[in-house]
Protein backbone atom coordinates (compact mmCIF):
# COMPACT_ATOMS: atom_id res chain seq x y z
CA UNK A 1 0.00 0.00 0.00
CA UNK A 2 1.02 3.59 -0.68
CA UNK A 3 -0.32 6.10 1.86
CA UNK A 4 0.34 9.86 1.93
CA UNK A 5 0.79 11.82 5.17
CA UNK A 6 -1.55 14.64 4.21
CA UNK A 7 -0.50 18.23 4.89
CA UNK A 8 -2.91 20.26 7.01
CA UNK A 9 -3.79 23.46 5.11
CA UNK A 10 -3.61 26.79 6.89
CA UNK A 11 -4.45 30.10 5.25
CA UNK A 12 -1.85 32.84 4.91
CA UNK A 13 -2.79 34.15 8.36
CA UNK A 14 -2.17 30.78 9.99
CA UNK A 15 -5.80 29.78 10.45
CA UNK A 16 -6.86 26.18 9.88
CA UNK A 17 -8.67 25.85 6.55
CA UNK A 18 -10.96 22.88 7.16
CA UNK A 19 -12.62 23.04 3.75
CA UNK A 20 -9.26 23.01 1.98
CA UNK A 21 -8.28 20.07 4.19
CA UNK A 22 -11.38 18.15 3.09
CA UNK A 23 -10.83 19.06 -0.56
CA UNK A 24 -7.17 18.01 -0.46
CA UNK A 25 -8.04 14.62 1.02
CA UNK A 26 -10.72 14.06 -1.60
CA UNK A 27 -8.38 15.05 -4.43
CA UNK A 28 -5.58 12.69 -3.37
CA UNK A 29 -7.53 9.70 -2.02
CA UNK A 30 -8.48 8.20 -5.43
CA UNK A 31 -4.78 7.89 -6.32
CA UNK A 32 -3.58 6.15 -3.13
CA UNK A 33 -4.47 3.27 -0.82
CA UNK A 34 -5.28 5.19 2.35
CA UNK A 35 -4.76 8.51 4.14
CA UNK A 36 -2.74 9.62 7.16
CA UNK A 37 -3.97 12.74 8.95
CA UNK A 38 -1.67 14.69 11.30
CA UNK A 39 1.51 12.78 10.51
CA UNK A 40 4.88 14.52 10.42
CA UNK A 41 3.96 16.37 7.23
CA UNK A 42 0.52 17.09 8.67
CA UNK A 43 1.82 19.51 11.32
CA UNK A 44 -0.18 17.72 13.99
CA UNK A 45 2.02 19.24 16.67
CA UNK A 46 0.96 22.72 15.46
CA UNK A 47 -2.75 22.18 16.16
CA UNK A 48 -4.90 22.91 19.18
CA UNK A 49 -7.23 20.20 20.47
CA UNK A 50 -10.16 22.07 18.96
CA UNK A 51 -8.45 22.34 15.59
CA UNK A 52 -7.56 18.65 15.55
CA UNK A 53 -11.19 17.76 16.13
CA UNK A 54 -12.45 20.28 13.57
CA UNK A 55 -10.07 19.03 10.90
CA UNK A 56 -11.10 15.41 11.39
CA UNK A 57 -14.81 16.28 11.58
CA UNK A 58 -14.91 17.27 7.90
CA UNK A 59 -13.18 14.11 6.68
CA UNK A 60 -15.10 11.21 5.14
CA UNK A 61 -12.36 8.82 3.97
CA UNK A 62 -13.47 5.87 1.85
CA UNK A 63 -10.15 4.08 2.23
CA UNK A 64 -8.24 3.06 5.40
CA UNK A 65 -7.36 6.05 7.56
CA UNK A 66 -4.68 6.72 10.14
CA UNK A 67 -4.21 9.61 12.56
CA UNK A 68 -0.89 10.75 13.98
CA UNK A 69 -0.61 10.80 17.76
CA UNK A 70 2.39 12.82 18.95
CA UNK A 71 1.82 13.41 22.63
CA UNK A 72 3.95 13.43 25.78
CA UNK A 73 1.81 11.64 28.37
CA UNK A 74 -0.84 8.94 28.52
CA UNK A 75 -3.46 11.46 29.62
CA UNK A 76 -2.85 13.58 26.51
CA UNK A 77 -2.71 10.50 24.31
CA UNK A 78 -6.09 9.26 25.54
CA UNK A 79 -7.78 12.43 24.26
CA UNK A 80 -6.14 12.22 20.84
CA UNK A 81 -7.02 8.53 20.69
CA UNK A 82 -10.72 9.30 21.13
CA UNK A 83 -10.56 11.70 18.15
CA UNK A 84 -9.05 9.02 15.94
CA UNK A 85 -11.53 6.40 17.15
CA UNK A 86 -14.46 8.58 16.09
CA UNK A 87 -13.07 8.49 12.54
CA UNK A 88 -12.56 4.72 12.72
CA UNK A 89 -8.84 5.24 12.15
CA UNK A 90 -5.66 3.56 13.29
CA UNK A 91 -3.21 5.69 15.29
CA UNK A 92 0.45 6.24 14.40
CA UNK A 93 2.25 6.97 17.65
CA UNK A 94 5.62 8.66 18.23
CA UNK A 95 7.52 8.21 21.50
CA UNK A 96 7.43 11.01 24.09
CA UNK A 97 10.45 13.22 23.47
CA UNK A 98 10.78 16.29 25.71
CA UNK A 99 11.96 14.32 28.75
CA UNK A 100 13.25 11.32 26.82
CA UNK A 101 16.31 10.94 29.05
CA UNK A 102 14.00 10.29 32.03
CA UNK A 103 11.83 7.76 30.25
CA UNK A 104 14.01 4.74 29.47
CA UNK A 105 12.86 1.52 27.89
CA UNK A 106 10.40 0.75 30.70
CA UNK A 107 8.76 4.12 30.29
CA UNK A 108 8.41 3.61 26.54
CA UNK A 109 6.84 0.21 27.12
CA UNK A 110 4.37 1.72 29.59
CA UNK A 111 3.48 4.52 27.18
CA UNK A 112 2.81 2.46 24.06
CA UNK A 113 1.24 -0.44 25.96
CA UNK A 114 -0.95 2.00 27.87
CA UNK A 115 -2.34 3.42 24.63
CA UNK A 116 -2.83 -0.03 23.15
CA UNK A 117 -4.51 -1.31 26.35
CA UNK A 118 -7.29 1.25 25.92
CA UNK A 119 -8.45 -0.73 22.88
CA UNK A 120 -9.87 2.31 21.09
CA UNK A 121 -7.91 1.87 17.86
CA UNK A 122 -5.17 -0.23 16.33
CA UNK A 123 -1.80 1.23 17.31
CA UNK A 124 1.17 1.63 15.00
CA UNK A 125 4.62 2.55 16.28
CA UNK A 126 6.32 5.50 14.57
CA UNK A 127 10.10 5.92 14.49
CA UNK A 128 11.00 9.32 13.04
CA UNK A 129 14.14 10.53 14.85
CA UNK A 130 14.82 13.36 12.38
CA UNK A 131 11.75 15.12 13.79
CA UNK A 132 11.31 13.81 17.31
CA UNK A 133 15.04 13.54 18.17
CA UNK A 134 13.88 10.50 20.16
CA UNK A 135 14.80 6.88 19.66
CA UNK A 136 12.59 3.83 19.61
CA UNK A 137 15.03 1.15 20.75
CA UNK A 138 14.92 -2.16 18.92
CA UNK A 139 14.31 -4.28 22.06
CA UNK A 140 11.31 -2.07 22.85
CA UNK A 141 9.91 -2.60 19.35
CA UNK A 142 10.33 -6.37 19.67
CA UNK A 143 8.50 -6.42 23.01
CA UNK A 144 5.68 -4.11 21.92
CA UNK A 145 5.05 -6.16 18.76
CA UNK A 146 3.66 -8.89 21.05
CA UNK A 147 0.75 -6.69 22.12
CA UNK A 148 -2.49 -7.75 20.38
CA UNK A 149 -3.56 -4.14 19.71
CA UNK A 150 -0.26 -3.08 18.12
CA UNK A 151 -0.55 -3.88 14.45
CA UNK A 152 2.19 -2.06 12.60
CA UNK A 153 5.26 0.12 12.50
CA UNK A 154 6.36 3.02 10.31
CA UNK A 155 10.09 3.67 10.21
CA UNK A 156 11.17 6.94 8.60
CA UNK A 157 14.82 6.77 9.61
CA UNK A 158 16.05 5.37 6.31
CA UNK A 159 18.29 3.01 8.31
CA UNK A 160 18.08 -0.24 6.42
CA UNK A 161 19.83 -2.04 9.28
CA UNK A 162 16.72 -1.38 11.39
CA UNK A 163 14.52 -2.85 8.67
CA UNK A 164 16.78 -5.90 8.60
CA UNK A 165 16.33 -6.27 12.38
CA UNK A 166 12.55 -6.08 12.10
CA UNK A 167 12.59 -8.75 9.40
CA UNK A 168 14.92 -11.02 11.37
CA UNK A 169 12.69 -10.94 14.44
CA UNK A 170 9.51 -12.06 12.64
CA UNK A 171 7.61 -9.43 14.60
CA UNK A 172 4.20 -10.34 13.25
CA UNK A 173 3.20 -6.73 12.60
CA UNK A 174 3.01 -4.76 9.38
CA UNK A 175 6.16 -2.86 8.43
CA UNK A 176 6.06 0.35 6.41
CA UNK A 177 8.79 2.78 5.48
CA UNK A 178 8.46 6.55 5.47
CA UNK A 179 11.75 7.12 3.62
CA UNK A 180 11.29 7.39 -0.14
CA UNK A 181 15.00 7.37 -1.13
CA UNK A 182 15.40 3.87 0.35
CA UNK A 183 11.93 2.57 -0.55
CA UNK A 184 13.14 -0.37 -2.64
CA UNK A 185 15.71 -1.38 -0.04
CA UNK A 186 13.03 -1.37 2.63
CA UNK A 187 10.79 -3.56 0.46
CA UNK A 188 13.67 -6.00 0.03
CA UNK A 189 13.95 -6.18 3.83
CA UNK A 190 10.30 -6.91 4.47
CA UNK A 191 8.43 -3.60 4.28
CA UNK A 192 4.94 -4.05 2.88
CA UNK A 193 4.47 -0.53 1.62
CA UNK A 194 5.22 3.11 2.18
CA UNK A 195 3.70 6.02 4.09
CA UNK A 196 5.49 8.56 1.95
CA UNK A 197 5.33 12.36 1.68
CA UNK A 198 6.10 12.03 -2.05
CA UNK A 199 2.80 10.21 -2.55
CA UNK A 200 0.90 13.44 -1.93
CA UNK A 201 2.41 14.65 -5.19
CA UNK A 202 3.29 11.62 -7.29
CA UNK A 203 1.89 8.33 -6.02
CA UNK A 204 1.85 6.62 -9.42
CA UNK A 205 5.56 5.79 -9.81
CA UNK A 206 5.82 4.58 -6.22
CA UNK A 207 2.81 2.31 -6.69
CA UNK A 208 4.49 1.05 -9.85
CA UNK A 209 7.72 0.41 -7.97
CA UNK A 210 5.80 -1.65 -5.43
CA UNK A 211 4.14 -3.63 -8.24
CA UNK A 212 7.49 -4.32 -9.92
CA UNK A 213 8.96 -5.58 -6.66
CA UNK A 214 6.03 -7.86 -5.96
CA UNK A 215 6.20 -9.23 -9.51
CA UNK A 216 9.87 -10.06 -9.10
CA UNK A 217 10.94 -7.60 -11.79
CA UNK A 218 14.01 -6.57 -9.84
CA UNK A 219 16.04 -4.88 -12.59
CA UNK A 220 13.08 -2.73 -13.60
CA UNK A 221 12.41 -1.87 -9.95
CA UNK A 222 16.05 -0.86 -9.41
CA UNK A 223 15.99 1.37 -12.48
CA UNK A 224 12.80 3.08 -11.36
CA UNK A 225 14.11 3.59 -7.81
CA UNK A 226 17.22 5.27 -9.22
CA UNK A 227 15.01 7.55 -11.28
CA UNK A 228 12.85 8.47 -8.29
CA UNK A 229 15.68 8.96 -5.78
CA UNK A 230 16.40 12.69 -6.44
CA UNK A 231 12.69 13.53 -6.14
CA UNK A 232 12.38 11.87 -2.74
CA UNK A 233 15.72 13.14 -1.47
CA UNK A 234 15.10 16.81 -2.30
CA UNK A 235 11.53 16.72 -0.95
CA UNK A 236 12.88 15.29 2.31
CA UNK A 237 15.28 18.24 2.53
CA UNK A 238 12.46 20.75 2.11
CA UNK A 239 9.98 18.98 4.39
CA UNK A 240 6.39 20.13 4.83
CA UNK A 241 7.17 23.68 3.66
CA UNK A 242 8.33 22.41 0.27
CA UNK A 243 5.50 19.88 0.10
CA UNK A 244 2.88 22.57 0.53
CA UNK A 245 4.59 24.81 -2.01
CA UNK A 246 4.63 21.94 -4.51
CA UNK A 247 0.93 21.19 -3.93
CA UNK A 248 0.04 24.83 -4.54
CA UNK A 249 2.13 24.75 -7.72
CA UNK A 250 0.08 21.78 -8.92
CA UNK A 251 -3.16 23.64 -8.20
CA UNK A 252 -4.04 21.55 -5.15
CA UNK A 253 -5.28 23.10 -1.86
CA UNK A 254 -2.15 22.43 0.18
CA UNK A 255 -2.40 25.73 2.01
CA UNK A 256 0.49 27.36 3.84
CA UNK A 257 2.64 26.43 6.82
CA UNK A 258 1.60 27.87 10.15
CA UNK A 259 3.78 30.84 11.25
CA UNK A 260 6.61 31.22 12.04
CA UNK A 261 7.42 28.76 9.24
CA UNK A 262 7.96 30.34 5.80
CA UNK A 263 5.58 30.05 2.86
CA UNK A 264 8.37 29.07 0.46
CA UNK A 265 11.28 26.68 0.70
CA UNK A 266 14.87 27.59 -0.22
CA UNK A 267 15.18 24.27 -2.07
CA UNK A 268 12.21 25.02 -4.37
CA UNK A 269 14.49 25.97 -7.31
CA UNK A 270 16.05 22.48 -7.11
CA UNK A 271 12.74 20.69 -6.70
CA UNK A 272 10.59 22.51 -9.25
CA UNK A 273 12.30 20.97 -12.34
CA UNK A 274 11.92 17.49 -10.83
CA UNK A 275 8.24 18.14 -10.16
CA UNK A 276 7.69 19.50 -13.68
CA UNK A 277 9.38 16.44 -15.19
CA UNK A 278 7.08 14.16 -13.18
CA UNK A 279 4.06 16.21 -14.27
CA UNK A 280 5.03 15.89 -17.93
CA UNK A 281 5.13 12.12 -17.54
CA UNK A 282 1.65 12.06 -16.00
CA UNK A 283 2.96 10.99 -12.62
CA UNK A 284 1.55 13.81 -10.47
CA UNK A 285 -1.85 14.18 -8.89
CA UNK A 286 -2.48 17.70 -10.19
Amino acid sequence: MIIPPLPTPFDQNGRLDSEAFRALAQAIEPHVDGLLFYGSNGEGVHLTREERAAGLAVQTPQKPAMVGLMEETLAQAAIALEEAARLGAKVLVTPPRYYEANLGNEGLLRYFSGIADLGKAEVWLYHVPANTKAQLPLPVVAELAKHPNIGGLKDSSGELARMAFYASQNLGIKLYTGHAPTFLGALALGAQGGILAVSNLAPKPYKRLLELWRAGQISEAQALQAELEPFGRVLAQGGFVLLKQALRHLGLPGGYPRPPYPAESPVWPSFKPLLEAFKERGWTVG
